[in-house]
């Protein structure tokens, strides 16, 4: 009898060992796996409608006469962690940016041209950021950008200033 017991006890160990085994091992880990990509929360088309573009040049404190014009702003995932592509493909634009929690830099762009008419073309230096929000109006996702382009000419300060403005469709 003794024996009899002995395997009982013996075998109900066994399968407390397998159940609590497979109840530790069964389960994923906190933190481990696959994490959510956060690109993927602003992926998307955002709409800018008939004004969602507006540029600026100056001379100086002289604003030339503003433009403004719809777009479309398609942000896809980049190739590197942390990257995405923008595109307006209105205004030609189509730059890499490096996201750093709701915000971005441009990082693949750093000169851009300012275009004063008849024929006049000046080459300068050329910075863009960006946030992505809520739009308070409609409560749908937002994307808000400002380039700006500005080189000297002939000691006065020539600068383009470009917004491009949208909410995720």
């Amino acid at each position: 009898m003794a024996t009899r017991s002995a395997a009982r006890s013996l075998r109900t160990l066994f399968v407390a060992i397998t159940l609590v085994g497979s109840l530790t091992t069964g389960c994923k880990k906190s933190g481990s796996g696959s994490d959510v990509d956060p690109r993927d929360q602003y992926v998307g088309t955002y709409d800018g409608g008939a004004q969602g573009y507006q540029s600026v040049i100056s001379l100086g404190s002289i604003a030339l006469n503003p433009e403004y014009g719809a777009t479309t702003i398609v942000v896809t995932k980049g190739a590197n962690a942390n990257e995405i592509y923008i595109e307006a493909s209105e205004q030609s634009y189509k730059v890499t940016a490096e996201l750093s929690g709701s915000s971005f830099t441009v990082i693949d762009k750093t000169s851009g041209q300012i275009f004063i008419p008849p024929s006049n073309t000046y080459t300068g230096d050329y910075k863009a950021t960006g946030v992505f929000g809520v739009d308070q109006a409609t409560t749908k996702k937002a994307i808000a950008i400002t380039a700006t382009t500005e080189t000297l000419k002939d000691g006065t300060s020539v600068k383009k200033t470009e917004t491009y403005t949208g909410t995720l469709k």
